[in-house]
Parts: structure tokens; C-alpha cells; sequence
């Protein structure tokens, strides 16, 4: 008999989140393409893809014949996507408030990021956007012919700290489901905020007041994002090869650039304190032929592992690797791929 395993494939489904989106062609549709051939060709199902909900609002407000194509192409991948067996989730980035569009290019730039978290706009706008963010998925997929439920939610940046700026909001729009710690992890920045250092030692539980408080009586569930242990050899070796990719033009099929912050009020450094320095996220674009096989002995030794990937990020190589993978899964466990059955 196979031994089970619980295995989580996320993706945060958006644009580059800088001074150049990229487009979405190239970071959104094609790639998330490629992502769906692959899941039907190994029968793969509940896939779950986090919707940068905040976008989609500014290209519906935005009065360009471009802005109205690139939305209704995403909408009608959104309904694709939930029609292929797979999940649809808001996932909130406040700043795009403040990101200036480009007709020519029919991109935007996302230089000012002062609302990057969720905690720093007002509870007024907090509410609204979230109104507007779970509203919009209702409305784009409800043109789908199969079943939905808008019952989960991964916060931009991870930034899902205080927990008291989402409760009422998960409470309202019965989400359940969060999937936005990534334990041991900090970052302590005013503009990105979280610190999942003292979370319990499970894979998934239920909280109340914050998702690194297990309570067993809690209304939500936290279905932590997993991470690899990263020696130095291998840090060595993924260097050398990722150096390899690179002059070979194997790189990520995006076409945008991602945010870049001078000052110390925002830097996306994860790894602010020495347990996490060793450790890096399970993600698709972090895959590559050097990893794959560590990926496999993770995946031998635990009964739970979740990916946390962007589209956007994917190479060829990467989704070869990826491929591999799940072949290797498929091959040799018993594979639960839906979180409500966990």
C-alpha cells in the first residue's frame, strides 16, 4: 500500500510588482497555460491559484480598449481554471491603488509602495477593497459551469499580521481557509509585516485570533507553506547551475521586473533571522535538476508539502523539473491534492 501524502500546489496569480508589471500575455496567461497542460496530462486536480484581486479592479477602471482585452482574457483563464478542477482564491495587494498604467507600453508601474501591506490603508479602505476583491471573482466566474466557493485567502506579501484587519472580512465572507504563513520566517519592516517564527509544529490547524495560535475550537484553518533545508553545498551547487540557466536564455518567461526597495522600510528579505537563513520556500521556480532530487526525499519523509509559486517566475527548466516531480509523486504515494479532505 502507498503511504499518503498531502500535497498543496499554490500560485499567486499576477503581474511583477515593480517600476515594469510585465504584460500579461507573457507573466499570466501563457505560463498559467502551461501549468494547466501539465496538471491535465497527470490528472492533477485542485490546484489553487490566488488572484491579485487588485489588479483586476484597476484595469476595470482603467478606459483602455488594452486594459478591457487584458481583463477579459483573465477572466476567461479564471473560469477555465475553476472548470479544470482547480480552486480560485482573492489574494491582495493595497498598493496597486497607487500604480500609474502606460497606454503606450499597456503596462504599469508600481514604484510607490506605501500601501504594499494590508494593515497600512485605513479599515475603511480595507473593507472596500476586500468587498470589491471577493465581488469581482464572484462576478467572473460566475460565468463558469461547474460549482465554486470563494472560501480561501493568501495575503499580498504575507502580510496576514494582525490577524484583527482580516477577521471581520474572513468572518463576512465566510473565508475559512488561509494560506499565507511560511514558518520560521520574519520580516519586521513597516511596509511588510509578518513573523511566523513561533508557529506550531504542524503542517495545518485551526486559529482564532492569529494564525500562529493554534486553537483547536478556531473558526479558520492554516495550511502552512512549506520550506527546504539548504546546506551550503547545495546552496553552492543551485548557484553554479542557476548561473548555467542564465547564459543559456533558460530564465523565467515574465517580461517584468520585480520590486526593488532601496531603503530598509521595505525589503523583501524572508530570511531576517538565522533559522530561516538555511532555509528557502518549495516553489516551482526554485526547482530546478540540482533540487529536484531533495524535493523528492522531502516529499519521501513528509506526510505534507505545499509549493507556494508564481507564474510569472516559471522557465522551461523549471516546469520540466516540476513535471518530473509529479510524476515521481504520482508514482510513488498516494496523493491528496484537495485541502478540504486533509
Amino acid at each position: 500500500m502507498k503511504a499518503k501524502k498531502n500535497l498543496l500546489f499554490t500560485f499567486d496569480y499576477e503581474l511583477f510588482l515593480g517600476v515594469k508589471s510585465g504584460s500579461v500575455g507573457k507573466c499570466m496567461l501563457d505560463p498559467t497555460n502551461r501549468l494547466l497542460d501539465l496538471f491535465s496530462k497527470h490528472s492533477v486536480k485542485h490546484a489553487i491559484f490566488f488572484v491579485d484581486t487588485t489588479y483586476l479592479i484597476r484595469l476595470q477602471a482603467e478606459k483602455s480598449p488594452a486594459c478591457k482585452k487584458d481583463f477579459n482574457l483573465i477572466a476567461d483563464q479564471l473560469v477555465n481554471i475553476v472548470e479544470g478542477g482547480h480552486y480560485v482564491f482573492p489574494h491582495i495587494h493595497p498598493h496597486w491603488l497607487d500604480a500609474t498604467y502606460d497606454a503606450v507600453s499597456n503596462q504599469w508601474s508600481l514604484a510607490d509602495y506605501s500601501k504594499y501591506r494590508f494593515h497600512n490603508i485605513s479599515q475603511e479602505m480595507r473593507e472596500d477593497l476586500f468587498d470589491q476583491s471577493v465581488q469581482m471573482l464572484h462576478k467572473v466566474l460566475s460565468k463558469s459551469s461547474v460549482p465554486f466557493s470563494i472560501n480561501g485567502y493568501r495575503a499580498g506579501g504575507w502580510s496576514i499580521q494582525p490577524f484583527s484587519d482580516f477577521k471581520p472580512l474572513f468572518i463576512k465572507h465566510g473565508i475559512e481557509h488561509e494560506f499565507s504563513v511560511l514558518k520560521g520566517f520574519k520580516n519586521l519592516s513597516e511596509a511588510q509585516y509578518f513573523n511566523f517564527e513561533n508557529c506550531p509544529e504542524k503542517s495545518f490547524y485551526k486559529f482564532e485570533h492569529d494564525p500562529c495560535e493554534m486553537l483547536q475550537t478556531g473558526r479558520f484553518t492554516e495550511y502552512v507553506i512549506s520550506s527546504l533545508k539548504v546546506s551550503g553545498r547545495l546552496h553552492w551547487l543551485a548557484k553554479l547551475w542557476g548561473k548555467y540557466l542564465w547564459k543559456t536564455g533558460q530564465r523565467s518567461v515574465g517580461d517584468g521586473t520585480s520590486l526593488s526597495i532601496k531603503d530598509d522600510t521595505m525589503r523583501e528579505n524572508t530570511k531576517s533571522n538565522k533559522a530561516a537563513s538555511k532555509r528557502e520556500m518549495i516553489s516551482v521556480e526554485l526547482l530546478t535538476w540540482v533540487k529536484l532530487p531533495y524535493y523528492k526525499r522531502f516529499l519521501k519523509s513528509e506526510d505534507y508539502m505545499q509549493f507556494i509559486s508564481h507564474p510569472k517566475m516559471l522557465s522551461l527548466h523549471n516546469l520540466k523539473c516540476f513535471e518530473n516531480f509529479i510524476r515521481y509523486a504520482a508514482r510513488n504515494f498516494d496523493i491528496q491534492t484537495n485541502f478540504s479532505q486533509f
